[in-house]
């Protein structure tokens, strides 16, 4: 029963990430509802799942033109502060991080949904903007097991970097964010490897999918797709931590 939950949420997710690079957040409270991982495990977990899935779309991705390293690699050497962050999730309470996070999902979400401005920002494009956006979201990711580019990406976007460069560039940065955030993870004893290996296999299958569904998909409907996505994680989270008992 285990294995097939692990199959359908690992596809649905692997397929929301190639499609639109976002989506991984979604695996914390799967993992805590239908396995019964404590959050940190959770977490733990599921930024460890995201380090194969990274490698695998920067193959992918740089492959269609879309991994400029001259911006992957300010934006990866932000993704290190992914492990500050997760040596922090192992000592503090976890609910008002998920509470902060999901703000600032939906905040992103509906920046992202705006009409996008011609040209965007030049310092959100350039080196230093690209660092900026990637050690911020990688401190969060490594805190939350959220995967940096569920914050990144529409940022990036709202900023005037086209999609599916956006989901192209979160690749790479994703291996720092999910490589750094484990090690930290793995010094708490937060990251669970018996479910890690099935986990890792079906969200790289789904991925692949979502890549190709992405190549034939317009921008604009990208756009709109991955700030619908955002905003409806961003209201999921929200209710399920206000919701929850004290």
């Amino acid at each position: 029963m285990l294995l097939a939950v692990l199959c359908v949420t690992g596809l649905a997710v692997g397929l929301l990430v190639g499609l639109t690079g976002v989506g991984g957040i979604l695996i914390p409270p799967a993992l805590i509802l239908l396995s019964g991982l404590e959050p940190h495990e959770a977490m733990g977990t599921a930024l460890a799942s995201f380090l194969p899935l990274g490698l695998a779309g920067t193959f992918m991705y740089r492959r269609l033109g879309h991994v400029d390293w001259s911006q992957a690699v300010p934006y990866m050497l932000g993704g290190l502060a992914a492990l500050p962050g997760a040596m922090i999730n192992a000592r503090i309470n976890a609910s008002p991080l998920v509470v902060l996070l999901a703000s600032i999902i939906l905040f992103a979400g509906v920046c992202v949904l705006r009409p996008p401005r011609a040209g965007g920002s030049t310092f959100w494009q350039g080196r230093a903007g690209f660092f900026f956006i990637g050690a911020a979201t990688a401190f969060l990711a490594g805190m939350t097991g959220a995967g940096g580019p569920v914050l990144s990406i529409p940022w990036m976007i709202a900023a005037g970097v086209s999609p599916m460069t956006a989901v192209g560039l979160a690749m790479p940065y994703q291996v720092v964010t999910a490589l750094f955030g484990t090690v930290g993870n793995i010094q708490g004893g937060h990251v669970d490897f018996e479910l890690l290996p099935a986990l890792c296999v079906f969200e790289t299958a789904g991925f692949a999918l979502g890549v190709a569904l992405a190549r034939r998909t317009p921008t604009a409907t990208l756009r709109t797709l991955i700030g619908g996505i955002c905003c409806l994680l961003g209201l999921l989270l929200l209710v399920r931590e206000l919701s929850a008992p004290f």
